[in-house]
Parts: structure tokens; sequence; C-alpha cells
């Protein structure tokens, strides 16, 4: 039976360790609980990422990790809440906890990338968990990828419309051009729905576009040369 400093290395958790552990060998289930190192004390307010050593209390956070072997692992972590002066008591802010949902961000990782091969209902299968469940974590998976990743400038841009049907009828759909990656999804075709692409560039990737793509539609016109 490994001890816990053999199971902290194993866990591999930057800046924490094991201080207890369950072996079910029933249910094939792992239990780890962990805590900061003592030289880890310096907390991260979620809130505004200030800098603190002052806690307000402390609470258990279950949340699942990838398996080890056939062992599903559940790992209870030392979560604080900090006295932080700008924003109050708030959590503190653990970057292997990347949500309120109750998985580690290696394991959303391994769902996302799974994902990327499968549909959801196949990995849903293949983690034990919930279609919907799969997808929530798709999508946190995706949006930490997009907001993580460099995005090439946008010079040449492309405009165009999809038919959706009767009822929502039009989609406004805004690509890069040099990597085909689309950029803007709003409904209807009015110059309000290219304009607020706009509004979210700033004056400097605005003054950056060299060329826009665009049918005759006279919406989208106005909207580009304004």
């Amino acid at each position: 039976m490994p001890t816990d400093n053999e199971f902290t290395r194993i866990l591999d958790w930057p800046g924490y360790r094991v201080y207890r552990h369950e072996i079910d060998e029933g249910t094939k289930a792992l239990k780890l609980w962990i805590r900061r190192k003592r030289g880890n004390q310096k907390l991260e307010c979620s809130g505004c990422g200030r800098k603190t050593t002052a806690i307000y209390d402390v609470n258990e956070r279950a949340v699942r990790d990838l398996p080890w072997s056939s062992y599903t692992a559940t790992v209870f972590v030392e979560i604080y809440r900090v006295k932080c002066p700008d924003c109050g008591v708030r959590r503190e802010k653990v970057p292997l906890l990347p949500s309120k949902a109750p998985f580690s961000k290696r394991f959303e990782d391994a769902v996302g990338l799974a994902c990327e091969m499968a549909s959801a209902r196949q990995v849903s299968r293949q983690f034990g968990l919930s279609a919907s469940t799969v997808r929530a974590i798709d999508l946190r998976y995706l949006e930490r990828w997009d907001a993580s990743r460099r995005k090439p400038a946008l010079r040449h841009m492309g405009v165009d419309e999809i038919y959706l049907g009767k009822k929502q009828k039009f989609l406004t759909v805004v690509c890069n051009l040099e990597t085909a990656e689309p950029l803007w999804l709003k409904s209807e075709r009015k110059k309000e729905s290219l304009d607020g692409f706009f509004q979210t560039l700033s004056p400097r990737q605005r003054r950056g576009i060299e060329a826009a793509c665009v049918d005759m539609w006279e919406p989208f016109r106005l909207s580009i040369e304004h």
C-alpha cells in the first residue's frame, strides 16, 4: 500500500499534499484528501486576483479526478475563503478547479479532448457521465481553450447570412477569411447584427482590417462603411 507521500507524488497536484487516503476494492474507488503544503500559503482572491494570507474559513470540496488504472479517483480538497480588502470574503482561486462543477481541470480536459473525436453520448458512456454533463464540460473546455490561445489578427473578413427557416429566419456570420474561422454569430441580418461584432473589436483591431468580402445587402454595407 503506498504511503501518503507516495500518493502525493503520484497525484501531482502542485502545492498540495495527500494527508489521508482510502481504497475501496469492492467498488474500485480511490479517495484522497489533500491540503496545501506548508510553503504554499499565499492565497489568491477569486474575485480580483489579489494575493493574501488573511483566511476567513476553510471547507472541503470533493472533485472527480483522472482515474487510476481501473479505479475512479475522488479528491477532497481543502478550500479557503479569504478576507480580501477589495472584495470582502471570497473563495480562493484554485487553478486546478476551474469551475464550481465537481471535476478537476485535468478531468475536464480529458473529457474535452474525448469530445473532439466522439459524440457526447459516446463520451458519456466512456466516463460514466450523463450526456448533458459531458456537453457542459466540453463547453467549459472550449471556453478555456479560446481564452488562452493566441488569436490571429483579422485582416480579411467575410460576412454572410444563413437562412434558418420561417421562425428564426436569418443568422449573420462573420469569419476570418485567412483562417476560415467563424468569429461572430448573431440572429437576424440587420445593420445592428454586424454593428455588434465591430463593437467587440478595439480601435486598433478595426484599423487592421484591410478588406471585407460581403454581398450587396444594404444593412451590411452600411455597418462596414460606418
